[in-house]
């Protein structure tokens, strides 16, 4: 028969592995807000492009040739 295998995980060791999961999770987060942000500005773009002049545009530039 075999003896029992126990381990043993240390207040130190405990710690590490909080960090790893905190920084696991931040990380996760900074990358899913810098894609959605890309995400964001493409569509932006798009939409602006495609949007007509707005109508003091031409009022503006009128008065500053003159």
């Amino acid at each position: 028969m075999t003896d029992p295998f126990f381990a043993y995980i240390d207040p130190g060791a405990g710690a590490t592995l909080a960090q790893l999961a905190l920084a696991g999770t931040a990380g996760l987060a900074a990358i899913g807000k810098l894609r959605l942000t890309k995400m964001k500005n493409r569509l932006s773009r798009k939409v602006d492009t495609e949007a007509e002049p707005r109508a003091g545009a031409q009022a503006d530039d009128a008065a500053t040739t003159e």
